[in-house]
């Protein structure tokens, strides 16, 4: 009888624990830059996006909206969307995923000097080409579908942070029943993100949704609310600049959602101010406040305030 030949032993690795979910971070929300681009160069957004870069980290910085009138007008040389585009490619360097809305400022129906530019002043506010001429859909790297071919006007856009997903529905100014039905499909596409509604003109200066159509938008911000964004489950917060300082409004949405909408709207010339938002998933909060990178200081304005008890989408 011979000797028993080698026993093959098994070994099995111990199974790896998922990583710990980083339950906090931060987005920002940059308001009207109209004033910031009407020198070369515009030190004031520069400074701004060079200090979101560089406290990325820091902050666990996720995402950037801006909220419209990224430029004041266009001229023959398209200057003031040559140095917006050129300094925004601070984000586009570092990878940092962003949003620019289009407010009435950055369309064709804003001539030099902020008068009405001649022409059916509707028509002109559709009008985007040397927006999108600048800001092409390829610089927007969250970017996950548009209403219209190569327009940034009406997008959305995905990420992930705090362990959720997110939706981030980039609105037209007073926006066109299309555009507003697009977006229905894309809210209804994505029932488990949480929703952030991007848009120029949205609360007023008081705090009250706005019902006018600016004369000659298309519809106004509460046909958007009612049609839109009361309508679905998942809709967390909107953001929005145009007029006014700053204000917050929470309406219950018809599903019992909380809506927290937010204007952040300074037209100052001596600062930067930028709103940051920190979400902490876990402990079922955010927190905002207004900075201004440039001066080192927060606007003690009543921008500052913290949302407790907030009922995520997981």
């Amino acid at each position: 009888m011979g000797l028993p030949g080698p026993r093959l032993v098994k070994f099995y690795a111990a199974p790896e624990s998922a990583p710990p979910v980083d339950t906090k971070f931060t987005f920002a929300v940059i308001p009207d830059t109209q004033n910031e681009v009407l020198t070369t160069p515009p030190a004031r957004l520069t400074h701004r996006l060079q200090w979101l870069v560089d406290n990325r980290s820091s902050l666990e910085l996720r995402f950037v909206l801006h909220t419209g009138d990224v430029v004041n007008w266009d001229t023959p040389d398209h200057i003031q969307y040559v140095r917006a585009s050129e300094a925004t490619k601070i984000l586009d360097a570092a990878g940092l995923p962003y949003v620019y809305a289009i407010g009435n400022h950055d369309t064709a129906a804003v001539c030099p000097g902020g008068s009405a530019c001649p022409g059916n002043v509707n028509a002109n506010l559709r009008d985007t080409t040397t927006f999108n001429a600048h800001f092409p859909l390829t610089r927007f790297t969250a970017l996950g579908g548009v209403y219209e071919p190569g327009k940034i006007d009406n997008s959305y856009h995905t990420f992930s942070a705090g362990g959720l997903d997110w939706l981030v529905v980039n609105l037209e100014l007073w926006a066109r029943t299309g555009a507003v039905d697009w977006a229905k499909t894309v809210l209804a596409q994505h029932p488990r993100h949480n929703v952030i509604i991007n848009t120029h003109s949205h609360l007023n200066g008081s705090g009250a949704i706005e019902q006018s159509n600016g004369g000659y938008g298309n519809n106004s911000p509460q046909y958007v609310f009612d049609q839109l964004i009361k309508q679905y489950a998942n809709v967390r917060f909107v953001f929005s600049g145009h007029t006014g300082n700053a204000a917050y409004r929470a309406s219950t949405g018809v599903h019992g959602n909380t809506i927290h909408q937010i204007l952040t709207a300074y037209h100052e010339n001596t600062s930067n101010l930028t709103r940051l938002v920190e979400v902490d998933t876990a402990a079922n909060t955010f927190s905002t406040r207004v900075y201004s990178p440039m001066t080192n200081a927060e606007k003690q304005d009543g921008s500052k305030f913290t949302i407790s008890n907030v009922s995520w989408v997981r």
